[in-house]
C-alpha cells in the first residue's frame, strides 16, 4: 500500500463523530449538558468496579446536582452480554427513563449502545445485526459517554460488540444510537491501574494502525490514525509509569479519541478480525488478544504495506532516512513490537487459553469478518491458520 499522492481519483464519506467536549474536569459539566439536552430522568449504566470506588456515584451526582433524575445501573462486565442490555432495558422501561449515560470503558458504552437500539426499535440483537435499526421510527433516547479509559475510543464509532450467553458476538452499529455527545475528561483516567493502561493504550494503538493500513480509502480518517500513533506511542509508557501523570493521560485520551474516529471511518484489519475469533472462544481484554497477534499480523503485512509501516516508523520517532520503503518497514514492525513489549500485554494466545486445536474454529469465524476482509494483504485460510499457529 502506497502514500497517496494523487487525488483526481479520490471519493469518500464522513460521518462526523458526536459534539465532543475536552479537558480535566469536564465531567463536572455533565448535568447541565444533559439537562440542555432534554434529560429528565436518566440511566447511568457503569460497571462494578466503577461504583465500588465511588466515581458512578460522583458522576451521578453532577446528574442530580442539575435536576435529573438518575438511577445507577452497574453492571455491567468486560465483554458485555445481552443479559445485561436486557435487563438494563427492562429498567429503562420500568422507570420510564429518557436518557442514557453511558461511564467507563468500551464496555459500558457498547452495552449502552444497544440499549439505546432496543429502546428505539424493540427489535432482538439478530434482528439488529440482521437490518439494523436506523430504519425505525421514533426519537432515540438522549446519550452522552464519559469514557474512563484510554482504549476503545468507543464514544466516537457507530459500532457495538455484544455476546450472547452462548459466547457468540455480534457486532451492531447505528448512527442514531451513537452518543449525541461525548465528554472526555483526562482526570477520571488517573486512577486506571497500570495493567489496565497498558491494555487499553495497546487497543488504541492497534485501533490506529489498523485503521490507518487497511485498504479503505478515507484521508480524514488516515490524519486521525497518524495522530493517534503518535500520541500513544510516545506517552503509553509515561501513563503506564505515573497514572497521576495528566498530560500523559490527556495524550492518551485524546490519541485514543482519534482512533476510534479513525476506526468509525476506515474500520480496522486482521489483527482485529482475528481477535474478535479469540474473543469469542476466551474471555480476555480486547488489548491483550490484538497485542498477542499484532506481531504476526505485522510481518504476513509488511510488503502490501510497506510505505504506511514506514511512516508508522517515522510517527514513533525512528530514523528511516536512506532506507526503502521495505526497509524502513521493518523498522516500523519493530518500534510497535518494542511499545508492545515495553507495556508489558500478552505476547502469546497460549497465555490466554487459546490451545492449538482451536485453530480450525478460531480460522473459520476470522475468515469471515468484515476487518480481515479489508486488511491491506487478503490472508487465505491456510494463512489464517498458520497466524494462529504461530501465535500460540
Amino acid at each position: 500500500m502506497e502514500v497517496r499522492e494523487r487525488f483526481d481519483d479520490l471519493a469518500f464519506s464522513v460521518a462526523w463523530p458526536p459534539s465532543v467536549t475536552f479537558g480535566a474536569g469536564t465531567a463536572k459539566s455533565l448535568g447541565a449538558r444533559a439537562r440542555a439536552m432534554g434529560a429528565s430522568r436518566a440511566l447511568l449504566v457503569t460497571d462494578a468496579g466503577l461504583a465500588a470506588i465511588g466515581l458512578a456515584d460522583r458522576v451521578a451526582g453532577h446528574l442530580r446536582a442539575a435536576g435529573v433524575q438518575t438511577d445507577v445501573f452497574a453492571k455491567v462486565r468486560p465483554n458485555p452480554t445481552m443479559s445485561e442490555v436486557t435487563e438494563g432495558v427492562a429498567l429503562m422501561k420500568e422507570q420510564g427513563h429518557d436518557f442514557i449515560v453511558a461511564l467507563g470503558g468500551g464496555s459500558s458504552i457498547d452495552a449502552s449502545k444497544v440499549m439505546s437500539m432496543q429502546m428505539l426499535s424493540g427489535r432482538s440483537i439478530q434482528e439488529i445485526e440482521a437490518k439494523g435499526v436506523d430504519d425505525a421510527p421514533g426519537t432515540p433516547l438522549g446519550f452522552i459517554a464519559v469514557p474512563t479509559t484510554a482504549g476503545t475510543g468507543s464514544e466516537a464509532t457507530t459500532g457495538a460488540l455484544v455476546k450472547d450467553d452462548s459466547g457468540k458476538k455480534y457486532l451492531v452499529r447505528s448512527v442514531r444510537c451513537r452518543p449525541a455527545q461525548a465528554i472526555l475528561d483526562p482526570e477520571l483516567t488517573l486512577s486506571v491501574p497500570a495493567r489496565m493502561t497498558a491494555s487499553t493504550g495497546m487497543d488504541a494503538f492497534i485501533h490506529a494502525l489498523g485503521s490507518y493500513t487497511n485498504v479503505q480509502v478515507n484521508p480524514i480518517g488516515d490524519i486521525c490514525a497518524q495522530e493517534a500513533i503518535r500520541l500513544v506511542s510516545r506517552n503509553l509508557a509515561r501513563a503506564i509509569a505515573d497514572g497521576s501523570d495528566l498530560s500523559a493521560r490527556s495524550a492518551m485520551m485524546l490519541g485514543s479519541h482519534l482512533a476510534g474516529i479513525a476506526i468509525s471511518l476506515k474500520g480496522n484489519d486482521a489483527i482485529h478480525g482475528l481477535s474478535t475469533a479469540v474473543e469469542s472462544l476466551v474471555d480476555c481484554t480486547h488489548g491483550e488478544s490484538l497485542s498477542a497477534l499484532m506481531p504476526h499480523v505485522l510481518r504476513f503485512n509488511r510488503e502490501a504495506a510497506a510505505a504506511r509501516y514506514a511512516q508508522i516508523a517515522r510517527l514513533m520517532g525512528r530514523d528511516v532516512e536512506g532506507m526503502s520503503a521495505f526497509e524502513a518497514a521493518a523498522v516500523g514492525i519493530e518500534a510497535m513490537i518494542g511499545l508492545r513489549d515495553a507495556a508489558g500485554t500478552c505476547r502469546r494466545l497460549g497465555d490466554l487459553g487459546i490451545r492449538a486445536e482451536m485453530t480450525e474454529r478460531l480460522t473459520e469465524m476470522a475468515a469471515k469478518g468484515r476487518s480481515t476482509l479489508i486488511n491491506c494483504r487478503k490472508p487465505e485460510r491456510g494463512e489464517i491458520a498458520e497466524l494462529y499457529r504461530a501465535a500460540i
